[in-house]
């Protein structure tokens, strides 16, 4: 098995507003710049507010821009999986007006799960997607949705499981031999959520995790390099599919150029919250110590979060304006200039071809059954944490 290495990508000069000013050059520029860093694999989001203007009509101009961004990617040389349901973003749930109650800002938004017309329309747009990119060999996998829980969770298990099986099904009829995933986070391994790892994993074809000690308040401080790889092992074992876990999802945001570590008070979701801005050096040895330990621990790979920070002229556009960290998550900074984490990359891609990057088995650390682990999610993820910090300091 090949340790895969991808990037979650955003334009740095566009952010979330990619599809409403796509700038087809400025990306073609960036996929070389992300081949050369080493990848193998871009993800890409399709913003349903842009994607899906009506309930009963997906924007066909979007849809074929998404077409060309994956043929920019394939010329690069990369593979990419494109995210279809995407409204959870970078500190922001981005709701299309018509999803919301009373038709516009300030309503309650409708149903994701249940209501027949988001489920239709979800299902159009996944279809649509799907269709057009059937059959091209540069697309990894398609991901049917980021982190869904976060933007509404189902109100039932059974809700989530139908709604996921639904929007697989559908992939599946138009595009078949392409693998589906759904991005869960760390929520699927430590709330009760009602999007279940193990219930995933038997709708989808791959098993990933999105995992950040800034949003983990039992992690032993912001740069805990253990978390994601326990994660990872931890999503394989309740998955209980024989899959390797690809980690999705993990990184970190730093401060300027030159500057030290320093901690901040963010917006999360509407919330005040604690997060941290590491330094430039502490972030490359963050990276390289949780590559390291995915590879060891036996996961499918490694996706960053991502490719660049934002320009500032963005910094007065949602949800820039107020989540400060998510303007510096990446590995290139705003100027496209590389952060030192971006070599980390590089050479771990030229070990790897050499056959010198170790991969071990995914280690089994579940020691009781998924249905009693989710009976106290919380309480069992930091029982084993603890013990699997243990192992990993002995």
């Amino acid at each position: 098995m090949t340790f895969e290495l991808g990037i979650n990508y955003w334009p740095r000069r566009r952010a979330m507003y990619m599809w409403r000013e796509l700038d087809l050059a400025e990306v073609r520029d960036e996929m070389a710049h992300i081949a050369d860093l080493g990848f193998d694999v871009v993800r890409v989001f399709a913003l349903t507010e842009d994607f899906l203007p009506e309930p009963t009509k997906v924007a066909s101009e979007k849809v074929a821009q998404l077409v060309r961004v994956v043929q920019a990617a394939k010329d690069a040389g990369l593979r990419v999986v494109p995210t279809l349901i995407v409204l959870n973003m970078s500190g922001r749930i981005w709701w299309p007006s018509w999803m919301l109650n009373a038709g516009g800002a300030g309503g309650a938004p409708r149903d994701l799960f249940s209501d027949p017309v988001l489920l239709r329309a979800q299902t159009l747009l996944v279809e649509t997607c799907a269709r057009a990119l059937a059959g091209d060999a540069a697309i990894r996998a398609f991901d049917i949705s980021n982190e869904i829980d976060d933007a509404q969770r189902p109100r039932s298990r059974e809700a989530g499981s139908h709604w996921a099986s639904l929007l697989a099904d559908t992939i599946r009829r138009v595009a078949g031999a392409t693998p589906i995933q759904i991005g869960a986070h760390l929520p699927s391994l430590t709330a009760d959520n009602n999007m279940r790892v193990d219930d995933l994993a038997r709708i989808a074809d791959e098993d990933v995790m999105h995992a950040y000690p800034l949003y983990y308040d039992g992690a032993r401080g912001f740069l805990d390099p253990e978390l994601v790889p326990f994660s990872c092992a931890l999503t394989a074992a309740l998955a209980g599919s024989g899959r390797a876990t690809l980690m999705q999802e993990f990184g970190l945001c730093t401060a300027p150029p030159g500057e030290a570590g320093q901690s901040i008070t963010d917006d999360f979701l509407g919330q005040p919250r604690s997060q941290y801005l590491a330094s430039e050096d502490d972030a490359a040895t963050y990276y390289s110590a949780v590559l390291e330990r995915l590879a060891s621990t036996g996961a499918a790979g490694a996706y960053a979060w991502c490719y660049a920070d934002y320009e500032a002229r963005l910094f007065n556009r949602p949800p820039l304006d107020k989540a400060v960290r998510e303007r510096t998550f990446g590995l290139v900074r705003a100027d496209g200039t590389e952060k030192p984490a971006a070599d980390v990359f590089r050479q771990i891609r030229k070990r790897r071809d050499a056959g010198r990057v170790p991969q071990g088995p995914m280690p089994y650390i579940l020691d009781i059954p998924a249905d009693e682990y989710y009976r106290a999610p919380r309480t069992h993820f930091d029982r084993l944490y603890e013990g699997w910090l243990t192992r990993a300091t002995a």
